[in-house]
């Protein structure tokens, strides 16, 4: 089973016909409601060397036309990147062959029949693999696992496969792989299997838990009766049933005496007041690495995706040693009490750097193929590439932001800056999503800096407005992820919008003094680059021996400022203009002068004449 072109799977075998073999009933424990049926083969398959690695179905066809099928996974042992783990053992959990509603047994009560067990009630405390899946025969496959097996094989990944069993049998293997994940309904796990997968985690192995309710309760295994290994699985459900006390107890992790919730391992743990209604999927923390290039925001909805099952974060129980668990949803549910409860997916990294991931709803798979509900969604689909694709080839670790911007700029006009998360190798890093929040040395009125935002794969370009003339900086940072990066500009004067002049309040009659043009643009700011050309007056310019600059042309070299010298010779109070021979806006008349003559013997002095 898998993608090949959106057929599903493709033939590799056909045999028969065979001839039917009458089996014989399948007898039943009284005690514990072991129900194992000791056939006879009727056929062995011997698996071509030239079949991968992969999850198959037998479809057996009868002369009357019924059909059934026979699930089994071959593995190859490859050390691939990923490790796909078909969860068989909740398959028969729940298996309650031959489901006539007379006889069939599995874990449950609500679909177990006849006599009462040691459990209290029909239900079996042990059921065996050496009896066929009941119904159509292929557990939970089609439920959870086939859209998520499609979705993998399409996208190019390199994958092996393996079952529960295996792992419990070899949990070491584990440790062969970049990342393991679990997927369909992998709520039973023996002590070898949970231990295995901390083993792992904590060696580096990431960890995909692309369901929910998985490692929930534990069992134990025992050969069958005729000595193979692991036949039989062992769940009492309830501690006092069970005749094996201590850690290998067969109930619920967290409860005692095993006192082992699966939160340190998974991040969350099964939410036991959810009410088995499917509702939305409600995005939390959207600015983390998960979501990059989803282009989802903090409260954006993936309709009818939690269920029908679900997981939470729950306070009350230890969390994963982690400084960094991010909880990546907050989907609200009615609880059997009527309350309100949510649901969450998280993600944390573990000391040894290995991811650890879990979706905290059964429909996740559901989300990206069309083949069991038609409802894929191509954010769920780029988060699912996000997380394995930082599986594959490490998370995108940023070293550093990068800002880029023109060497000069001119107060008041826009300019256009670019951040780039780069990693050591100063490449962009496309997953980074953090937000950046930009600051500047520059807080006079009217600076323009860009609204906290996210880059899009790694970069952003973002405009931005200074005012002040001179060196400027503008701070581009992460406080989140300890991130900053600083670019420094340098502002220039815009176009000249006003022209001031500077002179003294008292001269002395005939002798030349100084008086100040300085030019500035709309912001008080000098206009350096103005290369106008100026023209002065006088109110009372009455007398030939009276000096005003000629017209001027203001060159580089003034840099929007000169000086001048005038002389006056009317003794009374005068004015004088400059402006701008081509732009009258340009114009300025001096406060009044008082212009006196020296008194005889009082240098220094003036006499005011009125």
């Amino acid at each position: 089973m898998g993608w090949y072109a959106g057929l599903g799977g493709r033939l590799r075998l056909h045999v028969g016909p065979l001839n039917g073999v009458q089996q014989p009933p399948c007898p039943s424990d009284p005690n514990t409601g072991l129900i194992a049926c000791n056939w006879a083969p009727s056929y062995t398959l011997t698996v071509p060397s030239d079949w991968t690695s992969g999850v198959y179905l037998a479809l057996l066809t009868n002369a009357q036309g019924y059909q059934n099928y026979v699930m089994f996974v071959v593995r190859d042992g490859r050390p691939a990147p990923f490790l796909y783990q078909q969860s068989v053992t909740t398959d028969q959990a729940y298996n309650n062959y031959p489901n006539d509603n007379l006889t069939g047994k599995s874990l449950y009560t609500y679909n177990s029949y006849g006599a009462k067990t040691v459990a209290g009630d029909p239900r079996a405390v042990k059921v065996s693999f050496d009896r066929p899946l009941a119904d159509s025969g292929t557990g939970f496959f089609f439920t959870w696992d086939v859209t998520f097996v499609r979705w993998l094989e399409r996208s190019g990944y390199d994958v092996t496969y393996s079952t529960d069993i295996d792992m419990h049998a070899n949990g070491g293997e584990l440790k062969n792989h970049k990342a393991f994940l679990i997927v369909g309904h992998g709520e039973y796990w023996s002590k070898e299997m949970f231990d295995a997968a901390e083993a792992a985690r904590d060696a580096g192995v990431n960890l995909g838990f692309f369901a929910a309710d998985t490692v929930s309760a534990q069992v134990r295994f025992e050969p069958s009766a005729a000595g193979v290994a692991n036949r039989v699985m062992v769940c009492y459900k309830v501690a006092s049933l069970d005749p094996v006390q201590g850690p290998t107890t067969t109930v619920p992790w967290r409860f005692p005496p095993v006192n082992r919730p699966e939160q340190p391992l998974r991040g969350i743990l099964s939410n036991v007041t959810y009410t088995g209604n499917f509702t939305n999927y409600v995005v939390a923390n959207s600015s983390h690495w998960v979501y990059a290039g989803t282009g989802v925001k903090d409260g954006d909805v993936v309709p009818g995706m939690v269920g029908y099952e679900v997981d939470s974060y729950q306070p009350s129980y230890p969390p994963p040693n982690t400084a960094n668990q991010t909880l990546l949803s907050q989907s609200p549910f009615t609880t059997s009490g009527g309350g309100t409860g949510y649901a969450n997916a998280s993600i944390y990294q573990a000391p040894s750097g290995a991811w650890v991931f879990s979706a905290g709803t059964f429909a996740w798979s559901w989300r990206l193929d069309t083949f069991f509900s038609g409802q894929a969604d191509s954010r769920i689909q780029q988060t699912t590439a996000n997380i394995l694709n930082a599986f594959l080839t490490g998370t995108p670790v940023v070293k550093v932001l990068v800002g880029e911007a023109p060497a000069t700029v001119t107060a008041g006009q826009a300019f256009t800056m670019v951040v780039t998360a780069e990693n050591d190798q100063g490449n962009p890093v496309t997953q980074y999503s953090g937000t950046v929040h930009f600051s500047s040395s520059d807080t006079s009125a009217g600076v323009v800096l860009p609204a906290d935002a996210t880059l899009t794969n790694g970069q952003g370009t973002f405009s931005a407005t200074l005012i002040k003339v001179g060196p400027q900086t503008v701070t581009v940072a992460d406080a989140e992820n300890s991130l900053s990066t600083t670019v420094t500009v340098i502002v220039t004067a815009g176009s000249a919008t006003r022209i001031s002049l500077g002179v003294p309040a008292a001269v002395i009659k005939g002798t030349a003094f100084t008086v100040n043009v300085t030019l500035k643009d709309q912001f008080g700011n000098v206009a350096t680059g103005y290369a106008g050309t100026v023209h002065f007056g006088a109110s009372a310019h009455i007398s030939p021996l009276e000096v005003l600059p000629p017209d001027y042309t203001f060159t580089s070299n003034d840099a929007g400022s000169r000086s001048f010298s005038v002389t006056l010779w009317a003794p009374s109070r005068q004015t004088i203009s400059v402006m701008d021979t081509a732009d009258s806006s340009l114009t300025d008349t001096s406060p009044t002068i008082t212009v006196g003559v020296r008194l005889p013997g009082e240098k220094g002095t003036f006499l005011k004449i009125r």
